[in-house]
């Protein structure tokens, strides 16, 4: 392909991530463009390569999937078809119009196992539905983009264009009932807004391979409740502990899958900031905007 009509093209571009990611974009003027399940279905390869084709970008952030982890346990064939066919369609197109590729992916290719972070290189076990179909999207991507691709895995995602965490505990917090929070599985909360930066930044380094990008830091679920609690304001309402055993819950969670950043760090110059510093912005964010401020 010779020419580019766009710089970026966002799949997934009305989700929470994705419109961070527009934002962003169009914030730093950068030629981009959006789609989302309106425009294009990513299990078929024919609608792919017609979108594709329209917008001719020089590289393609691919933030589409099925998130609902319980849900892919009674739906396996389409969190198959999305998060791992849509993404190897995806490169396929890439193939075919020689644009690039970011794809998003997950901390549950991970087995939760490991006491101490995970590293890019460490082996992948996952266990349950939506982490194995997130594993296989992974796969199919590397194979067919082998010198072309980035994939970047991140984990408790929170922002302003959806539902998340924060929000959850939130709207408990404001109807008067005591939360109760798992507190044996270790994590990182990772800001959306600081997530689309770091997607950009691997984007114009030319960012190859499989990168770890979360926020600074560990906590648990109960940790980062209790966080949201205090930061919020609600230091009345009770946070109690519980384990991950009493969610019962259909599909399995890592208890310990923390990402170990160092890889990204070590071409970007920077971590993203701590989590907690990016829960308070996202908190200023959140109230700006329901006030009509931004």
């Amino acid at each position: 392909m010779a020419d580019f009509l766009v710089t970026y093209l966002v799949v997934g571009s009305n989700g929470m991530l994705g419109t961070h990611l527009m934002k962003l974009l169009s914030e730093l003027d950068m030629q981009s463009a959006g789609m989302d399940i309106q425009e294009v279905d990513i299990s078929r390869i024919s609608s792919v390569l017609e979108a594709i084709d329209a917008k001719r970008p020089r590289t393609i952030i691919n933030c589409a999937a099925i998130t609902d982890v319980d849900g892919c346990e009674t739906e396996p064939e389409r969190a198959f078809s999305v998060n791992a066919r849509g993404p190897e369609n995806l490169a396929k197109a890439c193939l075919k119009f020689g644009c690039s590729m970011l794809h998003v992916s997950t901390d549950y290719v991970f087995d939760g196992l490991k006491d101490s972070p995970y590293r890019e290189d460490d082996p992948i076990s996952p266990v349950g539905i939506y982490a194995k179909s997130k594993a296989e999207g992974e796969a199919r991507v590397r194979q067919l983009l082998a010198e072309n691709h980035c994939i970047v895995r991140t984990q408790w995602l929170f922002g302003l264009y959806g539902k998340n965490f924060v929000e959850a505990v939130l709207e408990k917090a404001r109807s008067g009932q005591v939360l109760r929070v798992v507190n044996d599985q270790h994590g990182s909360p990772t800001y959306a807004a600081d997530l689309a930066s770091a997607l950009i930044a691997l984007c114009e380094i030319h960012g190859r391979g499989t990168f770890h990008v979360t926020n600074s830091g560990q906590t648990t679920w109960h940790g980062f409740a209790s966080a949201i609690m205090r930061k919020a304001g609600f230091n009345h309402v009770e946070v109690q502990a519980m384990n991950t055993s009493e969610l019962d819950r259909p599909a399995p969670r890592p208890l310990y899958s923390v990402l170990d950043n160092s890889r990204y760090v070590a071409v970007i110059g920077a971590p993203l900031r701590p989590w907690e510093e990016a829960l308070e912005e996202y908190l200023k964010e959140r109230s700006q905007s329901q006030q009509g401020l931004v």
